[in-house]
Protein backbone atom coordinates (compact mmCIF):
# COMPACT_ATOMS: atom_id res chain seq x y z
CA UNK A 1 0.00 0.00 0.00
CA UNK A 2 1.57 3.29 -1.11
CA UNK A 3 -0.32 5.80 1.03
CA UNK A 4 0.76 6.07 4.63
CA UNK A 5 0.32 8.24 7.70
CA UNK A 6 3.03 9.82 9.79
CA UNK A 7 4.10 13.24 10.93
CA UNK A 8 3.35 15.99 13.35
CA UNK A 9 -0.01 14.80 14.66
CA UNK A 10 -2.03 11.62 14.82
CA UNK A 11 -4.75 13.02 12.57
CA UNK A 12 -2.71 14.84 9.89
CA UNK A 13 -2.48 12.79 6.69
CA UNK A 14 0.79 12.67 4.85
CA UNK A 15 1.08 10.14 2.10
CA UNK A 16 2.05 9.16 -1.41
CA UNK A 17 -0.38 7.83 -3.95
CA UNK A 18 -0.65 7.39 -7.69
CA UNK A 19 -1.51 10.47 -9.75
CA UNK A 20 -5.14 10.58 -10.91
CA UNK A 21 -5.44 12.80 -14.02
CA UNK A 22 -9.15 13.41 -13.57
CA UNK A 23 -8.75 14.90 -10.08
CA UNK A 24 -5.08 15.86 -9.66
CA UNK A 25 -4.05 17.65 -12.85
CA UNK A 26 -4.91 21.15 -11.60
CA UNK A 27 -3.11 20.70 -8.29
CA UNK A 28 -0.02 19.27 -9.98
CA UNK A 29 -0.05 22.07 -12.55
CA UNK A 30 0.00 24.74 -9.83
CA UNK A 31 2.75 22.87 -7.97
CA UNK A 32 4.96 22.57 -11.06
CA UNK A 33 4.37 26.17 -12.15
CA UNK A 34 5.55 27.39 -8.76
CA UNK A 35 8.48 24.97 -8.55
CA UNK A 36 9.83 25.61 -12.06
CA UNK A 37 8.84 29.25 -12.49
CA UNK A 38 12.48 30.38 -13.00
CA UNK A 39 12.76 27.99 -15.98
CA UNK A 40 9.75 29.54 -17.76
CA UNK A 41 8.30 26.09 -18.50
CA UNK A 42 4.74 27.40 -18.44
CA UNK A 43 3.13 29.99 -20.73
CA UNK A 44 3.07 33.51 -19.26
CA UNK A 45 5.22 32.49 -16.26
CA UNK A 46 6.92 35.89 -16.23
CA UNK A 47 3.58 37.77 -16.10
CA UNK A 48 1.95 37.26 -12.69
CA UNK A 49 -1.58 38.21 -13.69
CA UNK A 50 -1.47 35.76 -16.61
CA UNK A 51 -0.09 32.77 -14.70
CA UNK A 52 -3.50 31.20 -14.15
CA UNK A 53 -4.14 31.42 -17.89
CA UNK A 54 -0.80 29.73 -18.57
CA UNK A 55 -1.55 26.98 -16.06
CA UNK A 56 -4.95 26.37 -17.68
CA UNK A 57 -3.36 26.14 -21.12
CA UNK A 58 -0.73 23.70 -19.81
CA UNK A 59 -3.34 21.42 -18.23
CA UNK A 60 -5.13 21.10 -21.58
CA UNK A 61 -2.10 19.17 -22.89
CA UNK A 62 -2.45 16.50 -20.20
CA UNK A 63 -6.17 16.39 -19.52
CA UNK A 64 -7.79 12.93 -19.93
CA UNK A 65 -8.32 12.22 -23.62
CA UNK A 66 -5.74 14.78 -24.73
CA UNK A 67 -3.38 12.18 -26.22
CA UNK A 68 -0.52 13.25 -23.88
CA UNK A 69 -1.13 11.17 -20.74
CA UNK A 70 0.62 12.15 -17.54
CA UNK A 71 1.47 9.49 -14.94
CA UNK A 72 3.32 9.53 -11.67
CA UNK A 73 3.17 9.76 -7.91
CA UNK A 74 2.00 12.67 -5.77
CA UNK A 75 2.37 13.54 -2.11
CA UNK A 76 -0.77 14.72 -0.35
CA UNK A 77 -0.87 16.56 2.94
CA UNK A 78 -3.79 18.39 4.55
CA UNK A 79 -5.90 17.61 1.47
CA UNK A 80 -3.56 19.37 -0.96
CA UNK A 81 -0.92 18.17 -3.41
CA UNK A 82 2.47 19.25 -2.11
CA UNK A 83 4.82 16.92 -4.00
CA UNK A 84 5.08 15.31 -7.43
CA UNK A 85 7.15 12.83 -9.44
CA UNK A 86 6.14 12.30 -13.08
CA UNK A 87 6.78 8.89 -14.68
CA UNK A 88 7.15 7.87 -18.30
CA UNK A 89 8.60 4.80 -20.01
CA UNK A 90 12.02 5.56 -21.48
CA UNK A 91 11.71 5.43 -25.27
CA UNK A 92 8.63 3.24 -24.91
CA UNK A 93 10.48 0.51 -22.97
CA UNK A 94 8.20 -0.50 -20.11
CA UNK A 95 11.06 -1.98 -18.08
CA UNK A 96 12.94 1.36 -18.07
CA UNK A 97 11.28 4.47 -16.62
CA UNK A 98 12.18 8.13 -16.60
CA UNK A 99 11.43 10.26 -13.53
CA UNK A 100 10.82 13.98 -14.05
CA UNK A 101 9.11 17.03 -12.50
CA UNK A 102 10.39 16.07 -9.05
CA UNK A 103 9.11 18.92 -6.88
CA UNK A 104 7.84 19.84 -3.42
CA UNK A 105 6.01 23.02 -2.41
CA UNK A 106 8.49 25.41 -0.71
CA UNK A 107 6.69 25.42 2.66
CA UNK A 108 6.90 21.60 2.84
CA UNK A 109 10.58 21.25 1.98
CA UNK A 110 13.20 19.99 4.45
CA UNK A 111 10.57 17.81 6.13
CA UNK A 112 11.45 14.52 4.40
CA UNK A 113 8.68 14.77 1.80
CA UNK A 114 10.98 14.47 -1.24
CA UNK A 115 12.79 11.44 0.18
CA UNK A 116 9.57 9.66 1.18
CA UNK A 117 7.93 10.43 -2.17
CA UNK A 118 10.95 9.15 -4.10
CA UNK A 119 11.09 5.98 -1.98
CA UNK A 120 7.38 5.36 -2.63
CA UNK A 121 7.93 5.97 -6.36
CA UNK A 122 10.80 3.50 -6.55
CA UNK A 123 8.76 0.90 -4.63
CA UNK A 124 5.91 1.36 -7.10
CA UNK A 125 8.26 0.91 -10.07
CA UNK A 126 9.69 -2.30 -8.60
CA UNK A 127 6.13 -3.61 -8.16
CA UNK A 128 5.61 -2.93 -11.87
CA UNK A 129 8.76 -4.97 -12.67
CA UNK A 130 10.70 -1.92 -13.86
CA UNK A 131 14.44 -2.65 -13.94
CA UNK A 132 16.00 0.79 -14.51
CA UNK A 133 15.08 4.29 -13.34
CA UNK A 134 16.55 7.49 -14.81
CA UNK A 135 16.28 11.16 -13.91
CA UNK A 136 17.95 14.48 -14.65
CA UNK A 137 19.22 16.98 -12.09
CA UNK A 138 20.98 20.32 -12.39
CA UNK A 139 24.72 19.93 -11.61
CA UNK A 140 24.59 22.70 -9.00
CA UNK A 141 21.61 21.29 -7.09
CA UNK A 142 23.70 19.73 -4.33
CA UNK A 143 20.79 18.81 -2.04
CA UNK A 144 18.93 16.96 -4.81
CA UNK A 145 22.10 15.18 -5.96
CA UNK A 146 22.77 14.07 -2.38
CA UNK A 147 19.20 12.75 -2.06
CA UNK A 148 19.38 10.81 -5.32
CA UNK A 149 22.83 9.45 -4.46
CA UNK A 150 21.57 8.33 -1.04
CA UNK A 151 18.74 6.51 -2.84
CA UNK A 152 21.23 4.63 -5.01
CA UNK A 153 21.33 6.70 -8.20
CA UNK A 154 24.66 7.17 -9.97
CA UNK A 155 25.70 9.95 -12.34
CA UNK A 156 26.19 8.99 -16.00
CA UNK A 157 26.77 12.19 -17.95
CA UNK A 158 25.90 15.88 -18.09
CA UNK A 159 23.99 17.17 -21.10
CA UNK A 160 23.95 20.92 -21.50
CA UNK A 161 25.05 24.05 -23.28
CA UNK A 162 28.48 25.60 -23.61
CA UNK A 163 28.56 29.34 -24.30
CA UNK A 164 30.60 32.22 -25.64
CA UNK A 165 29.26 35.58 -24.54
CA UNK A 166 29.74 37.92 -26.26
CA UNK A 167 30.50 36.11 -29.49
CA UNK A 168 34.18 36.79 -30.43
CA UNK A 169 34.15 37.49 -34.16
CA UNK A 170 37.90 36.98 -34.34
CA UNK A 171 37.38 33.27 -33.68
CA UNK A 172 35.44 32.83 -36.93
CA UNK A 173 38.34 31.66 -39.05
CA UNK A 174 38.18 32.41 -42.76
CA UNK A 175 40.00 29.14 -43.36
CA UNK A 176 37.40 27.05 -41.52
CA UNK A 177 36.51 24.27 -43.91
CA UNK A 178 35.35 20.66 -43.79
CA UNK A 179 35.57 18.36 -46.78
CA UNK A 180 32.43 16.51 -47.85
CA UNK A 181 30.10 18.84 -45.95
CA UNK A 182 26.65 19.00 -47.53
CA UNK A 183 22.98 19.64 -46.60
CA UNK A 184 21.00 16.75 -45.13
CA UNK A 185 18.76 15.04 -47.70
CA UNK A 186 15.56 13.14 -47.01
CA UNK A 187 17.34 10.01 -48.22
CA UNK A 188 19.68 10.42 -45.23
CA UNK A 189 16.88 10.36 -42.64
CA UNK A 190 17.11 6.68 -41.67
CA UNK A 191 20.87 6.86 -41.17
CA UNK A 192 20.63 10.19 -39.38
CA UNK A 193 17.93 8.92 -37.02
CA UNK A 194 20.12 5.96 -36.08
CA UNK A 195 23.10 8.25 -35.48
CA UNK A 196 20.96 10.48 -33.22
CA UNK A 197 19.78 7.42 -31.30
CA UNK A 198 23.30 6.16 -30.65
CA UNK A 199 25.12 9.51 -30.35
CA UNK A 200 25.22 9.39 -26.57
CA UNK A 201 26.99 6.67 -24.63
CA UNK A 202 23.87 6.65 -22.47
CA UNK A 203 21.03 7.19 -24.98
CA UNK A 204 18.24 8.08 -22.56
CA UNK A 205 16.21 10.63 -24.43
CA UNK A 206 12.88 11.53 -25.91
CA UNK A 207 12.54 9.88 -29.32
CA UNK A 208 11.22 13.17 -30.70
CA UNK A 209 14.76 14.58 -30.36
CA UNK A 210 15.56 13.05 -33.73
CA UNK A 211 13.18 15.65 -35.19
CA UNK A 212 15.95 18.16 -34.62
CA UNK A 213 17.87 16.67 -37.54
CA UNK A 214 15.06 14.86 -39.36
CA UNK A 215 11.97 17.05 -39.02
CA UNK A 216 8.77 15.74 -40.60
CA UNK A 217 7.28 17.87 -43.35
CA UNK A 218 4.78 19.69 -41.12
CA UNK A 219 7.49 20.71 -38.64
CA UNK A 220 9.81 21.72 -41.47
CA UNK A 221 7.13 23.99 -42.97
CA UNK A 222 6.44 25.50 -39.53
CA UNK A 223 10.17 26.06 -39.04
CA UNK A 224 10.51 27.83 -42.39
CA UNK A 225 7.64 30.17 -41.53
CA UNK A 226 9.04 30.80 -38.06
CA UNK A 227 12.53 31.48 -39.45
CA UNK A 228 11.08 34.10 -41.78
CA UNK A 229 9.00 35.80 -39.10
CA UNK A 230 11.70 36.05 -36.41
CA UNK A 231 14.73 36.63 -38.63
CA UNK A 232 16.30 33.24 -38.00
CA UNK A 233 18.26 31.00 -40.35
CA UNK A 234 18.42 27.24 -39.77
CA UNK A 235 20.76 24.88 -41.60
CA UNK A 236 21.37 21.13 -41.26
CA UNK A 237 24.49 19.59 -42.73
CA UNK A 238 26.20 16.20 -42.72
CA UNK A 239 29.84 15.26 -43.14
CA UNK A 240 30.49 12.12 -45.16
CA UNK A 241 33.64 10.04 -44.88
CA UNK A 242 34.26 6.70 -46.57
CA UNK A 243 30.74 6.88 -48.06
CA UNK A 244 29.25 7.09 -44.56
CA UNK A 245 27.70 9.91 -42.55
CA UNK A 246 30.45 10.72 -40.06
CA UNK A 247 28.88 13.71 -38.29
CA UNK A 248 26.06 16.23 -38.42
CA UNK A 249 25.87 19.96 -37.78
CA UNK A 250 22.76 22.04 -37.14
CA UNK A 251 23.13 25.78 -36.66
CA UNK A 252 20.63 28.58 -36.10
CA UNK A 253 21.71 32.16 -36.72
CA UNK A 254 19.68 34.96 -35.15
CA UNK A 255 19.29 38.45 -36.55
CA UNK A 256 17.05 39.70 -33.73
CA UNK A 257 16.72 37.16 -30.92
CA UNK A 258 20.00 35.97 -29.33
CA UNK A 259 21.66 33.61 -28.75
CA UNK A 260 22.89 31.82 -31.86
CA UNK A 261 22.93 28.03 -31.40
CA UNK A 262 24.47 24.94 -32.93
CA UNK A 263 24.47 21.18 -32.34
CA UNK A 264 27.13 18.69 -33.46
CA UNK A 265 26.70 14.93 -33.38
CA UNK A 266 29.48 12.58 -34.45
CA UNK A 267 29.40 8.86 -35.19
CA UNK A 268 31.45 6.89 -32.65
CA UNK A 269 33.80 5.69 -35.41
CA UNK A 270 34.76 9.25 -36.32
CA UNK A 271 34.99 10.94 -32.94
CA UNK A 272 38.09 13.03 -32.46
CA UNK A 273 38.42 13.60 -36.23
CA UNK A 274 35.64 16.08 -37.05
CA UNK A 275 34.60 18.08 -33.97
CA UNK A 276 37.20 20.87 -34.01
CA UNK A 277 36.64 21.63 -37.70
CA UNK A 278 32.86 21.60 -37.34
CA UNK A 279 32.97 24.04 -34.42
CA UNK A 280 35.11 26.34 -36.58
CA UNK A 281 32.66 26.04 -39.48
CA UNK A 282 29.71 26.82 -37.22
CA UNK A 283 31.44 29.92 -35.86
CA UNK A 284 32.36 31.03 -39.37
CA UNK A 285 28.74 30.80 -40.49
CA UNK A 286 27.38 32.51 -37.37
CA UNK A 287 29.87 35.35 -37.78
CA UNK A 288 27.74 36.46 -40.75
CA UNK A 289 24.98 37.42 -38.29
CA UNK A 290 24.88 40.14 -35.60
CA UNK A 291 27.41 39.46 -32.81
CA UNK A 292 25.17 37.72 -30.30
CA UNK A 293 26.23 35.10 -27.78
CA UNK A 294 26.60 31.55 -29.09
CA UNK A 295 25.41 28.41 -27.30
CA UNK A 296 26.40 24.89 -28.32
CA UNK A 297 24.82 21.66 -27.08
CA UNK A 298 27.06 18.84 -25.90
CA UNK A 299 27.29 15.92 -23.49
CA UNK A 300 30.27 15.20 -21.27
CA UNK A 301 30.44 11.63 -22.59
CA UNK A 302 31.41 13.18 -25.95
CA UNK A 303 34.71 14.42 -24.54
CA UNK A 304 36.15 15.22 -27.97
CA UNK A 305 33.39 17.73 -28.66
CA UNK A 306 33.66 19.33 -25.22
CA UNK A 307 37.42 19.72 -25.77
CA UNK A 308 36.84 21.28 -29.19
CA UNK A 309 34.34 23.76 -27.76
CA UNK A 310 36.66 24.75 -24.92
CA UNK A 311 39.53 25.08 -27.39
CA UNK A 312 37.47 27.72 -29.19
CA UNK A 313 36.70 29.58 -25.96
CA UNK A 314 33.37 28.07 -24.89
CA UNK A 315 32.59 27.53 -21.20
CA UNK A 316 29.90 25.40 -19.58
CA UNK A 317 26.72 27.47 -19.16
CA UNK A 318 23.99 25.17 -17.85
CA UNK A 319 22.61 21.68 -18.23
CA UNK A 320 21.33 18.53 -16.60
CA UNK A 321 23.13 15.50 -15.19
CA UNK A 322 21.63 12.15 -16.10
CA UNK A 323 21.44 9.69 -13.20
CA UNK A 324 20.54 5.99 -13.21
CA UNK A 325 19.38 3.47 -10.61
CA UNK A 326 19.21 -0.30 -11.03
CA UNK A 327 15.94 -1.54 -9.52
CA UNK A 328 16.66 -5.26 -9.75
Amino acid sequence: MVARTFGKSKTAFRGARLFNPSTDINGVAHLLEEAFRPDNNFPFTATPWLREVGIALWTLNYAPGSGMPMNGMIWVEDDQIVGNVSLSPESGQMERYYLSNVSVKPEYRRQGVARALMQATLTHLREQHVTKAFLNVRPGNDSAIKLYTDLGFRSLETRGEWSINPFPLERALDRAHVDDLRPIKTSDYTTVAELVRTASKYPVRNPSEQDIFTPPLDLLITEKISDFLIGQTTRRWVVTRDNRIAAMLLWRGQRLNPPHRFVILAHADFRGRVENDLVAVALKELAKFPPHAVRAEAVTSHAELVSALERHGFVFWNGLTLMEKDLT
